[in-house]
């Protein structure tokens, strides 16, 4: 029978569309789990205590029962169909054997103790997604029981109606057990059509009926001569056994070719971007996994990158990594223990299970990416979907087989070549993105995010940084009289000017038309502001050379503010603007030094006019 709070989407298709409502996720699928609860409760008060013990009950203890639907819940098979992966346990066969020789309420209890030891401890739910699978088991468990005692009543154990009984509350359980996790994903915001629950239906029936008719086979056997049960165990475990491995050949094969497919994908695909993020959208479907990721470390002093494919995002290809010190950490221990391809939950505090924590996964594969004693990257497998359990030893063969291909494909020059021309691309449109195109210097984007990085760094090591905010005078008769090519040329040399008098640790901007400022970086005080502003007047003391035997020189206005522990960006770059235009009104080519007093100069002089 398919269990579980969720159908599992291959990785690459077209994640649902959230419908309109006024309840969040979380609180439409709290409600439905609460609904489920209370339904199962209810009839699990009132039901269930009056339905009528078997007549013929087997003396097994409690708590056999309760490892029988553990063990029942351990020997699932997966089965990937198309989009879609369903997973087929053997709990109905316990559920039909026990409707036979076990109380009722003893027999709900024991399935919903079984199955959530198994979905607790080896399938690592938790939270709401355990408690959602365990009332749809109660609530399951409470109408098959009730199914089979009243259509049951009055026959003898070895009639064919009671068999009918038996199935009937197989059907039934599945019908609940489909019917919940279609809600749940229309609670989820999947759009779902009505007909996608028996399609559901006509997967998970014929499974669930053929295993409660070995159910049933086991119940009429253990009433005659509970010795032979063990006769039964031998086919019903070759059946079992001989499905998983035609199950597992089925997947291996599937993968071998995916594993083709995306290593010539990687080697002749000219488009680097693309065939990063088809592959790793291949790793997932291939590992049933809710993200993959690649990060590239490059030649010499190239940018370390990350592409990643991860369930219900969009991928990114080739970006930045920020945090290289994760990667190096994982590539140490790696190397440390010789272990280039492990998962986490096997070694005591290893650097995977770290990071595993510290990024808030479910679990994790990792493999290093090495090629003649260079390590060019690392692939990182985390977060299986669905009930599947955790990633298994097979996984990690299957994760380095698909990491040797990507390291071949890499060493082989092709892919590096295409990485390194996107890498190079993607630094020129970042360098364009954060400079003025015409003077070169940092644009007010870039001048913000390093003064705002310097504020907060004060706010460590109480280094404070200051601000001018400069505006040329005299730079609009200059465009007037000789054009713009001439006004262009004007600002591009006082921008050369102004960079070579500053200090390496010092940021100098162009604002935008002839508005420029400089990050003073801290620790500052108004004698080193002196000095650089000491260093700017004299360079506008210099005459241009606009060509043509004509010059020209201009002066600025120059408002200074200083940072403190009170001051964030906005009322810092406020200020110094404030205190520039205090130097344009009071004559120009002037300094003026923020003050307090200057935020009510303003409203004196308008209420004046």
């Amino acid at each position: 029978m398919e269990r579980g709070s969720e159908m599992v989407t291959t990785p690459g298709a077209v994640p649902p569309t959230p419908t309109a409502t006024p309840l969040g996720v979380r609180r439409r699928i709290v409600l439905l789990v609460v609904l489920l609860a209370a339904a199962a409760a209810a009839l699990g008060g009132t039901v269930v205590p009056r339905l009528a013990a078997p007549e013929a009950p087997l003396g097994l203890p409690w708590v056999a029962w309760v490892a029988a639907f553990a063990l029942s819940e351990l020997l699932v098979v997966h089965i990937q169909l198309q989009r879609d992966s369903h997973s087929f346990s053997m709990s109905d066969l316990v559920l039909v054997a026990g409707l036979y020789l076990l109380e009722p309420a003893a027999l709900i209890t024991a399935q919903v103790v079984g199955v959530g030891l198994v979905m607790l401890l080896h399938r690592r739910q938790r939270g709401l997604k355990l408690a959602f699978n365990l009332a749809q088991f109660a609530l399951a468990g409470c109408l098959a029981t009730t199914v089979f005692t009243v259509l049951g009543r009055d026959t003898s154990l070895s009639g064919a109606w009671e068999w009918i009984a038996a199935l009937a509350a197989v059907s039934v359980s599945t019908f609940t057990a489909c019917a919940c996790v279609y809600a749940v994903m229309r609670a989820s915001g999947a759009t779902l059509g009505i007909g996608e629950l028996p399609r559901m239906l006509a997967i998970s029936l014929p499974f669930a009926l053929g295993v409660a008719a070995i159910g049933l086979l086991a119940a009429t056997t253990a009433a005659q001569n509970p010795a032979s049960l063990g006769l039964l165990a031998l086919p019903a475990g070759l059946l079992i056994a001989a499905y998983r491995a035609y199950a597992n050949a089925r997947e291996q094969q599937n993968n071998l070719r995916l594993l083709h497919e995306v290593t010539s994908l990687l080697y002749n695909s000219n488009d680097a971007p693309t065939a990063l993020t088809d592959f790793l959208t291949a790793v997932r479907g291939a590992f049933k996994a809710g993200s993959a990721e690649l990060i590239l470390f490059g030649e010499g002093e190239a940018v370390p990158t990350l592409s990643r494919s991860r369930d219900g995002e969009q991928p990114i290809a080739l970006r930045v990594l920020e945090r290289r010190e994760d990667a190096d950490l994982l590539v140490a221990w790696a190397s440390e223990t010789g272990t280039t391809t492990t998962r986490s939950g096997i070694g005591q505090n290893s650097a995977l299970d770290r990071y595993v924590a510290r990024n808030a996964l479910k679990d994790a594969m990792i493999s290093v990416l090495a090629t003649e004693g260079r390590v060019q990257g690392l692939l990182l497998v985390s977060d299986r979907l669905g009930d599947v359990g955790t990633f298994a030893g097979s996984d990690l063969a299957l994760l380095e087989t698909f990491a040797r291909h990507v390291a071949t494909s890499l060493d082989r020059g092709r892919l590096e070549t295409d990485l390194r021309r996107v890498i190079e691309l993607q630094e020129e449109l970042r360098h364009a993105a954060m400079h003025d195109p015409l003077t070169e210097l940092p644009n007010r984007t870039l001048f913000l995010d390093r003064t705002e990085h310097d504020l907060h760094l004060a706010g460590r090591n109480g280094q404070w940084p200051a601000v001018l905010y400069i505006d040329l005078d005299g730079f609009k008769p200059v465009n007037d009289t000789y054009g713009h090519q001439a006004g262009d040329l004007l600002l591009k040399v006082f921008s050369e000017r102004l960079h070579g008098c500053v200090r390496t640790a010092d940021t100098a901007a162009r604002l935008g038309g002839d508005e420029f400022a400089v990050l003073l970086h801290g620790p500052i005080d108004a004698e080193g502001v002196e000095t650089a502003l000491a260093r700017i007047r004299t360079e506008l003391d210099l005459p241009v050379d606009l060509g043509g035997g004509r010059t020209a020189k201009v002066g600025a206005s120059i408002g200074v503010a200083f940072s403190d522990t009170d001051t964030d960006i906005d009322a810092l770059i406020r200020r110094a603007d404030l205190a520039m235009y205090t130097a344009k009104r009071n004559g120009r080519g002037r300094s003026v030094f923020y003050d307090a007093a200057l935020e009510v100069e303003p409203a004196a002089e308008d209420a004046t006019t």
